[in-house]
């Protein structure tokens, strides 16, 4: 009896062992099937209308679509309809990347200035989206 339980016991924990060792073979190989993908939100902080804003979505093969985004200044101040219209693009193509399967793993932001020929100050304000999609 004593000899049943145990052959009984190291069979368990013999299959034990396997599922805890194929658990993680299968995340690790999970892990390494995926691609990233970076949208970046280039916003130019230019009074006038001299600056030029862009969405740029660029991946690893090398592959770059751009698209043009509304100034934030004019010559007589802030434009907000620019703003909200960048805001709308950027959800917008973050909705058409995660409705294809891809998704938001990091994002963040940065600004710097740099003073002007005319006095003021310009600016640039850059956003990073990194997404992640799964190849199987």
């Amino acid at each position: 009896m004593k000899n049943n339980f145990t052959i009984l016991t190291a069979l368990m924990l013999a299959v034990t062992a396997i599922f805890f060792f194929s658990s993680f073979k299968q995340a690790k190989s999970a892990a390494g099937k995926s691609k990233l993908m970076q949208l970046t939100s280039v916003e130019s902080l230019v009074g006038g209308g001299a600056a030029r804003s862009r969405l740029i979505a660029s991946n690893a093969e090398g592959n770059i679509q751009e698209q043009e985004l509304g100034h934030f200044f004019s010559l007589v101040g802030i434009k907000f309809d620019n703003i909200r219209s960048n805001d709308i693009t950027i959800a917008a193509k973050l909705e058409e990347y995660i409705n294809d399967g891809w998704e938001l793993i990091s994002s963040n932001s940065s600004f710097a200035t740099r003073p002007s020929s005319t006095g003021g100050d310009n600016g640039i304000l850059i956003t990073r989206y990194v997404l992640k999609k799964s190849t199987e």
